[in-house]
């Protein structure tokens, strides 16, 4: 028979080892909004994928689908990480695995080349507004490439450096006619 006592250290003991288990099964990836599903990664090229994960001290590993390649790193005391991945020349669609305890796996990930596109307003008309661009509803109807990838940013002002950046419409979209109207006439015809 378990006295008073005892019996308020067992159950204290057995809720810590819980509420610590349950740290453990709890841990969790978070990744900047522009890494994700869909996204395009530059061929050739020793490509950054970074985050945060709850597994403070812990090993992290993240594994691309195109070499097979399993890298670890250590999350640091504030939960941040980063790696380097090596990546082939253009192809896919591929996988990224990353896993502290809780997998989180990226797919249709494509290697190629990575544009930038940015500007005034002469970059921010988009392929269906301002009744500018000739056949433009043509054009919109068109659009399906699937292995084209668009990303918007949308704007915003700071005075100092942001990891806290905001992407529209999910993250990375494939080019169809349901993303595209919305998106940078110039850069869509430039692709």
């Amino acid at each position: 028979m378990i006295k008073p006592k005892q019996y308020k250290r067992t159950l204290l003991a057995l809720l810590l080892s819980v509420a610590s288990g349950f740290s453990t099964l709890q841990a969790k990836v978070q990744l900047p909004a522009f890494i994700g599903d869909n996204m395009v990664l530059q061929q050739k090229e020793k490509v950054k994928i970074w985050g945060t994960s709850t597994a403070v001290g812990k090993e992290l590993s993240v594994n691309s689908s195109w070499n097979n390649k399993n890298y670890q790193v250590e999350v640091d005391q504030q939960g941040r990480w980063q790696v380097f991945l090596e990546t082939p020349k253009y192809g896919g669609p591929y996988q990224i695995t990353i896993n502290d305890g809780d997998q989180l796996i990226l797919n249709n990930i494509l290697i190629g080349e990575v544009w930038f596109c940015s500007g005034q307003s002469n970059m921010e008309m988009p392929l269906a507004g301002w009744g500018k661009i000739n056949n433009f509803g043509q054009e919109i109807k068109a659009a399906n490439f699937p292995n084209i990838r668009i990303l918007q940013i949308p704007k915003a002002t700071a005075n100092q450096p942001s990891t806290a950046v905001k992407v529209e419409s999910g993250g990375w979209n494939p080019v169809t006619p349901q993303s595209i109207p919305e998106f940078s006439a110039t850069a869509f015809f430039c692709t």
